[in-house]
């Protein structure tokens, strides 16, 4: 007679199924063409791509194991990142060959972190029971996001910054910081992505789709309602005090105009070209104070030279007189040289990036000086002005200024630096022709809708190439200009006095999920050494 064994259940987690090939390919496709829609782009932007584009590539990553899992992960993550960085090549003109090695070397970068975020953290939260997963996934792929926040790393990794267009999804920043909506991002993905596999775990083992039977599906489905809804009510209850507060309309306010110039794309540095970009800046602003416009602002590199005590100055300053109205006011970008290297040889001189604020009568009433020096790009140029983040002395109309230059606004401390200091409205002035035609002059002008909500504060974003933003302390983007084209773009900033939690505390979220990371990564490294041990002993 033979034996027969008994048969032992088997846990349809621990027994992957075959999966064809075409299906993994769809579902690559499908994760690649949800990310690139979630991803802030001037051709079509949907930000729900942005909570369910994480979910299938956690999936495909989950299957394969070690290297194969990185190489999955970065291929994904690299045609992304081309779309969503996208650049065209033959528009930098204005860039030199050493600049342009340099960003082929960053470029990759770009896909490395979005790899090393997907798969750490499946990797570290894998001993979580499976409820718990999302939990971890969006601590892991937070506390990374926030290490380069906190290193003051400038390029964009934020998963939150998709949500930028979803007011309701965004309002839990003035506690968190932009590091908390990355996390209900990641968090939200990782709830699709644990329903689905649980179902098709159950329909598999059961034939049957219900999960009245399985724990895990009520588990996940309750921690996924519970915080989701928590994030989701304190976005009402935040919209819905701004609503109030608009409408009682107590709050001081002003009119400003940014100036779209577009220009310095070109390599023509000639004294033609340069005097159709000035007469261009008097255009522009004469058009936004026409609308309405008290304060006029031009973009970093509007002038793409020395102003102060040169000839240049009442070239471009005078006709300004003439433009603005008697209580108005210019802000306009320019370079001015650092008087601690005036002794210094002239190419060895150093210069400030600096914010120039007038009066209507063309006096200079105060200026700003760059803080944050980008590495190799900026730093054999410029430094750093001494003042440290001060906000400019607006007077009784414009009240204190928050300026910040160019990618200081991806980083959220120097907004929130001038914040505690007093400013009651922020204002970033940017060049980003160095990008060329790309997406970038949207996604830089993006994140500045974080850094309103982050201190409840008005946020006007001024770019050479467009893309000029308005945005209100609830992030709701009031005006919004086309990017690449000449124009103006007005609206009203209120000023703001009261200081948000975050502005008080600062990036603890990002110190926190940092902290629980590398406590995740202890933990799983004690229980494969306890796995490593059982199976000596067997």
């Amino acid at each position: 007679m033979a034996l027969e064994l008994p048969s032992f259940p088997q846990h349809p987690a621990l027994l992957p199924p075959l999966r064809p090939e075409w299906r993994s390919r769809w579902l690559a496709g499908l994760a690649v063409l949800l990310l690139c829609l979630g991803s802030p782009n001037r051709w079509l932007h949907w930000f729900p791509g942005a909570l369910l584009g994480l979910a299938p590539l956690f999936y495909l990553c989950e299957q394969q194991q070690g290297w194969r899992q990185w190489r999955l992960a970065y291929g994904l993550w690299f045609c992304v990142c081309l779309y969503a960085f996208w650049v065209d090549p033959f528009s930098l003109q204005v860039l030199s060959a050493w600049e342009i090695l340099g960003g082929a070397v960053v470029a990759p970068l770009i896909p490395l972190f979005f790899t090393t975020a997907t798969v750490l953290s499946l990797g570290l939260s894998r001993p979580l029971p499976p409820w718990a997963r999302p939990l971890g996934l969006a601590t892991v792929w937070t506390g990374l996001d926030g290490l380069l926040g906190l290193l003051w790393w400038p390029i964009p990794f934020h998963w939150g910054s998709l949500l930028f267009d979803w007011p309701l999804g965004i309002q839990i920043a003035d506690l968190t910081g932009i590091w908390g909506v990355t996390f209900f991002a990641v968090f939200v993905n990782g709830v699709v992505w644990q329903l689905a596999e649980q179902l098709r775990c159950q329909w598999r083992a059961e034939g049957s789709c219900s999960g009245a039977e399985n724990p895990d599906i009520r588990r996940t489905l309750a921690c996924g309602l519970g915080l989701g809804g928590l994030v989701l009510a304190y976005g009402s209850l935040r919209l819905a005090y701004f609503d109030v507060l608009a409408a009682a309309e107590g709050d001081p306010s002003f009119r400003v105009g940014t100036v779209q110039q577009v220009a310095w794309l070109e390599a023509d540095r000639s004294w033609e070209y340069r005097s159709q970009r000035y007469r261009e800046l008097h255009q522009l602003s004469a058009q936004a104070v026409a609308e309405g416009a008290q304060l006029v602002i031009w973009p970093e590199g509007a002038l793409r030279a020395r102003l102060l005590n040169t000839p240049l100055q009442p070239h471009v300053i005078e006709p300004m007189r003439a433009i603005l109205p008697p209580e108005g006011a210019l802000i306009t970008g320019a370079t001015e040289p650092d008087p601690r290297t005036a002794h210094l040889p002239e190419e060895e001189q150093r210069f400030f990036n600096t914010a120039l604020f007038f009066n209507a009568q063309g006096q200079v009433l105060d200026w700003f000086g760059k803080q944050w020096i980008f590495p190799y790009f900026e730093s054999g140029r410029y430094a750093p002005s001494p003042d440290g983040y001060r906000p400019l002395a607006g007077g009784e109309l414009f009240g204190p200024l928050g300026v910040m230059i160019c990618l200081e606004s991806v980083l959220p401390a120097p907004s929130r630096t001038l914040t505690r200091n007093g400013a009651e409205s922020l204002i970033v002035i940017s060049d980003d022709s160095w990008f060329g035609n790309s997406h970038w002059p949207m996604l830089h002008g993006r994140l500045s809708v974080f850094r309103a909500v982050e201190n409840r504060r008005s946020v006007v974003f001024v770019n050479n190439t467009g893309g000029n933003l308005v945005v209100d302390p609830s992030g709701r983007l009031q005006q919004v200009g086309p990017i690449f084209q000449r124009g103006v773009v007005t609206g009203e900033v209120r000023r703001q006095s009261q200081v948000t939690f975050y502005t008080r505390t600062g990036d603890w979220l990002a110190w926190l999920t940092l902290g629980l990371s590398l406590g995740l990564t202890a933990w799983g490294s004690r229980a494969g050494q306890g796995c490593a041990k059982i199976g000596e002993h067997q």
